[in-house]
C-alpha cells in the first residue's frame, strides 16, 4: 500500500473512531430501559449524564419562565428620604407602568413631570438634574438586571440542571429554560426568592403588648366604635384574647402569639393601614410571621393551622452581604438529630458583628428571617465569636438545600415576579424527539436512494460519506457537551444536505472531465482540484453566518448555529477527505478504465 494512502487510512481511522467512542456513551445512555438507569450507581449516573448528548427544553421537557425585574421596587430601594409625597407617585408610578406599553423610565418621566416631583430632594446621590437621576437609575436598573442573571445562573448551576438558558428580554424581563426538571414548584420558589438574609432582634413582652393596644385603638377608631376596653388581656398569658380588632386574631401558642392560617389577609390588611405603618415606623417596629405552620386543635375540636407572630425591630443587626458559605447537613445533637440544618459561615467582618450583636444581647431572642419570614428565634445564651450560627426549623432537606444555595449565590438585588410560565411534558419532548429523528431518517432515506440513483456506485461512496457525517457530528456534540434541541435536529438535516451538495459538485467535475476525454485517474485529480474551491468558498459563507448565529444569538438558536458550524466542517471532511480516500484507494489497486458515476 502506498504510504500516502496508508497515513490518510489511518487518519481517517482514527476520526472514526475518535467519533464512535464520543457517541458510545449517548447510545448506550439512550438503548438502556428505566429498570437498568435504576440500577446504576451515582458515579455510573454522573458518567453517562456528563458523556451523553444532553437534550434541549423542547426534546427533555422542563420549564419555562420569564422573570420579571419590579423596577419600581428597584426605585423604591434605592430613593433617600421618601415621603407621603414620593410614596404616592410610587403607587402610580406602578399603576401607570403595568397599564402601559412604554418605556419604565419613559413613564418614570412623564409621571414626575405631571407630579411636579423633585427628583433631586430623593436621589441626591444620582446627580443634580432630572436628566442626570433618570440617566444614572437607568444605569443602576441596567446593573441590577445584569446581577439577577449572573444570580440566577449561580443558583441554577448549584441545582443542577444541565445546560440551561438564560437571557435578557427588553428592558426588564430574564428568560430561563430548564431542561429536565420536573419539580416545577420548588425550580420557582428558587428562581423567585430573594434569598434576603436579616438577623433582627425580637423585642420584649411589654412592646409587644403596647402595640397591640395602640393597634386596637386604631382599629377600633376605625370601626366606629367609641367603646374601648383599656385593659387588653395580656396575650403571653392563657388567658383568651379580648374581642378587639387586632388581638382578637391572636392566640398564645408557648410563650409566643400566632395567628390562624386563615385571618392572614386581615393581618396582612391591617399592617397595610397607613396609621397602623406610621406606628410601627414611629416605634422602630415590624410585624412577621414563622415561614411554617404548626397544627393546633381549636376549641370546637378541628385541626387548624397556625403561623407564629413575631414583634421586630425594624432595623436589621445583620443581613445575608457578610455570608461566606452556606451548607445544608443534617443535624447530630439535641431535639433536632437528624433533622436538615444549614450552616452559616461569615466573613471577618461577619463575624466581628455577630460577636458584637451576641454579646449585647445575651437573654434576649434574635430572628433569622429570610425574605420575611421568620425560620427561627432562638434565645441568645451566650457571645458566639467565629462567625458561625445554624439556621434550623426547616421542612426537609431540599428546603434546606435551596436555602444554602440561596445564601450561597447571593440575594437578588430586586425582586422579580413569574410573568409567564410554561411546562413542557416528557411526553411532549418524547414525541419531538420521535417526530425529530423519524424526518431525518425519512430526508436521510430519499437523499441516499437520489444520488444512488443519479451516481450508480459514485453514489454509494457519497452515501457512505453522508452517513459518517451524522456519526461524526454526533460524536463532536457530545464532546463539546453540547446541548441538542429541535432547531439542533434541524441543523443536521441541513449538514447532510451540504455534504451531498459537496459531493455532487465533485461528481459534477469528474463527469465534465471525463466527458473531454481524461483517464479515469486523471479526471479524479481533476474533478477533486476544480471542486475544492467552490465548496470552500461555499461553506465559508455559510459558516460566517453561522458563527453571527452563535455570537449575536441565544437559546435554540445558539445550538442551531452550533450544529451548522460544526457540520460545515465534518461533511468538507468526509466529501473531500474520505470519498477522495475511497477513490484513490480503488483506482491504484485496479486499473479502472470505466468509473460508475
Amino acid at each position: 500500500m502506498d504510504s500516502s494512502i496508508r497515513n490518510r487510512l489511518l487518519t481517517i481511522l482514527f476520526v472514526f473512531g475518535l467519533g464512535i467512542y464520543a457517541l458510545l456513551p449517548s447510545l448506550r445512555y439512550s438503548l438502556m430501559d428505566e429498570e437498568k438507569k435504576s440500577n446504576l450507581s451515582d458515579d455510573q449516573i454522573d458518567y453517562f449524564e456528563s458523556r451523553s448528548i444532553k437534550q434541549g427544553l423542547d426534546l427533555k421537557g422542563g420549564i419555562y419562565i420569564v422573570l420579571e425585574v419590579d423596577l419600581p421596587q428597584l426605585i423604591d430601594n434605592l430613593a433617600k428620604n421618601k415621603d407621603n409625597n414620593f410614596n404616592g407617585f410610587l403607587i402610580d408610578l406602578k399603576n401607570e407602568y403595568n397599564n402601559s406599553s412604554s418605556d419604565f423610565f419613559t413613564v418614570f418621566e412623564n409621571l414626575a413631570d405631571e407630579k411636579e416631583l423633585k427628583l433631586p430632594r430623593y436621589f441626591i446621590n444620582y446627580g443634580k438634574t432630572k436628566d442626570q437621576i433618570i440617566t444614572q437609575l437607568s444605569l443602576q436598573s441596567e446593573d441590577s438586571i445584569k446581577r439577577v442573571i449572573e444570580i440566577i445562573q449561580n443558583r441554577v448551576d448549584q441545582f443542577g440542571v444541565a445546560e440551561p438558558t438564560i437571557q435578557k428580554q427588553g428592558n426588564n424581563r430574564v428568560i430561563v429554560e430548564l431542561a429536565g426538571i420536573e419539580d416545577s414548584e420548588r425550580a420557582r420558589d428558587l428562581l423567585q426568592s430573594t434569598a434576603l438574609l436579616e438577623l433582627m432582634i425580637v423585642k420584649n413582652v411589654e412592646s409587644t403588648n403596647a402595640i397591640i393596644r395602640q393597634i386596637d385603638s386604631i382599629m377600633t377608631a376605625s370601626n366606629g366604635n367609641v367603646e374601648q376596653n383599656d385593659q387588653i388581656n395580656e396575650l403571653f398569658d392563657s388567658s383568651s384574647s379580648s374581642e378587639l380588632g387586632f388581638s382578637s386574631l391572636l392566640i398564645s401558642v408557648g410563650g409566643n402569639l400566632a395567628i390562624a392560617s386563615k385571618d392572614l389577609t386581615a393581618l396582612k390588611d391591617i399592617l397595610s393601614k397607613e396609621d397602623v405603618k406610621q406606628i410601627l415606623e414611629a416605634t422602630n417596629s415590624t410585624i412577621l410571621t414563622s415561614d411554617s405552620s404548626i397544627k393546633l386543635i381549636n376549641e370546637i375540636g378541628e385541626e387548624e393551622e397556625f403561623y407564629t407572630l413575631f414583634h421586630l425591630f425594624n432595623n436589621a443587626e445583620l443581613t445575608g452581604g457578610v455570608i461566606e458559605d452556606a451548607q445544608m447537613r443534617l443535624s447530630q445533637a439535641g431535639v433536632t438529630a437528624g433533622q436538615a440544618v444549614v450552616e452559616v459561615e461569615m466573613n471577618s467582618e461577619g463575624s466581628r458583628e455577630w460577636a458584637r450583636i451576641t454579646g449585647a444581647n445575651i437573654n434576649n431572642r434574635i430572628a433569622i428571617v429570610l425574605d420575611k419570614k421568620v425560620h427561627m428565634a432562638p434565645v441568645i445564651r451566650s457571645q458566639i465569636f467565629g462567625g458561625g450560627t445554624v439556621i434550623e426549623g426547616l421542612d426537609s432537606i431540599e428546603e434546606a438545600e435551596d436555602i444554602a444555595i440561596v445564601l450561597r449565590a447571593g440575594a437578588l438585588p430586586v425582586p422579580v415576579t413569574i410573568a409567564e410560565e410554561r411546562t413542557v411534558g416528557a411526553s411532549l419532548g418524547a414525541d419531538s424527539i420521535s417526530k425529530g429523528t423519524l424526518s431525518m431518517a425519512i430526508g436521510l432515506l430519499l437523499v441516499v436512494c437520489f444520488i444512488v440513483f443519479f451516481y450508480k456506485m459514485s453514489g454509494l461512496i457519497a452515501s457512505f460519506s453522508v452517513m459518517w457525517t451524522l456519526i461524526l457530528l454526533l460524536g463532536v456534540l457530545a464532546l463539546l457537551e453540547a446541548t441538542l434541541t429541535l432547531p439542533g435536529i434541524a441543523g443536521l438535516i441541513l449538514t447532510v444536505g451540504m455534504s451531498v451538495d459537496a459531493n455532487v459538485i465533485i461528481f459534477e467535475r469528474i463527469k465534465e472531465e471525463l466527458r473531454n476525454g481524461k483517464s479515469v485517474r486523471s479526471a479524479i485529480d481533476s474533478g477533486y482540484e476544480r471542486a475544492i474551491r467552490t465548496i470552500v468558498d461555499a461553506n465559508l459563507t455559510t459558516g460566517i453566518a453561522a458563527a453571527v448565529l452563535y455570537q449575536y444569538g441565544s437559546g435554540p438558536i445558539k445550538g442551531f448555529a452550533t450544529v451548522l458550524f460544526w457540520g460545515i466542517i465534518v461533511s468538507m471532511f468526509t466529501a473531500i477527505i474520505v470519498t477522495r480516500f475511497v477513490f484513490d484507494f480503488v483506482t491504484t489497486r485496479k486499473n479502472i478504465e470505466r468509473l460508475s458515476i
